[in-house]
């Protein structure tokens, strides 16, 4: 079977970034100074600029940038954390998107020294969330290394009273990840307010994790969502 031609898989990897962008702003995952982006190469991000409006995320808001945060194309300047996204594409090649979510709910844990506990089937994905134990802006190679050490080979990793970082082996499983994040920690707060949330135990945080980390599923999210924006 024949390739798509390149321009072809670049325009959907465009169109991937667009559309995640505006779903993690439609469901209050991310907001005005949050950004996402995209690995095109060995050393090529596609994210959106520091200044796009994610709410109209559009192709012209988009910016290409090496890990070092030079422009090689599009309009406007990446956003000051991008260094979030350079870091831990050069620690974990196995990471192929990065998604910097400024989240409620999972920020309020953060905030009080909560842990996330698995109260939520797909939350369980997520594993024991570590915690990156400054609020400070990732703006800088050297802490752009701190959290991509902090995050080691996991799928997430929380900013103390800041926000949440995710990636994925692909957009669409990056994104589901984000979104399983903040349900999990919007389950885990609003349980609270009543008593003691149950925590999955070990037996069935591996079943869940046997049968919901899987490609169609994170697709069905990623469906779910995608069908809030039009």
């Amino acid at each position: 079977m024949s390739q798509p031609p390149v321009t072809s898989r670049a325009n959907d990897q465009r169109q991937e970034l667009i559309d995640a962008i505006r779903m993690l702003e439609r469901a209050d995952i991310i907001d005005h100074n949050g950004h996402v982006s995209i690995r095109l190469g060995d050393n090529r991000i596609l994210i959106n600029n520091g200044a796009a409006v994610k709410g109209k995320m559009s192709d012209d808001q988009l910016v290409e940038i090496d890990f070092d945060g030079n422009v090689i194309s599009g309009a406007g300047k990446p956003p000051l954390e991008f260094h979030i996204h350079s870091e831990v594409y050069r620690a974990r090649p196995d990471v192929q998107a990065v998604a910097h979510t400024h989240p409620r709910w999972s920020t309020f844990l953060t905030m009080v020294g909560e842990p996330y506990k698995h109260v939520y089937a797909q939350g369980v994905l997520l594993g024991d969330i570590p915690v990156m134990d400054t609020p400070l802006s990732v703006n800088t190679k050297p802490m752009g290394e701190r959290l991509a050490k902090a995050l080691g080979d996991r799928p997430a990793v929380l900013l103390k009273a800041h926000g949440v970082t995710v990636v994925g082996a692909n957009m669409v499983e990056c994104f589901a990840l984000a979104a399983y994040v903040e349900e999990n920690a919007y389950r885990q707060y609003m349980a609270k307010q009543i008593g003691d949330p149950y925590v999955f135990s070990e037996e069935e945080k591996k079943a869940c994790y046997e049968k919901l980390w899987s490609a169609s599923l994170f697709q069905k999210t990623w469906d779910h969502y995608r069908s809030k924006v039009d």
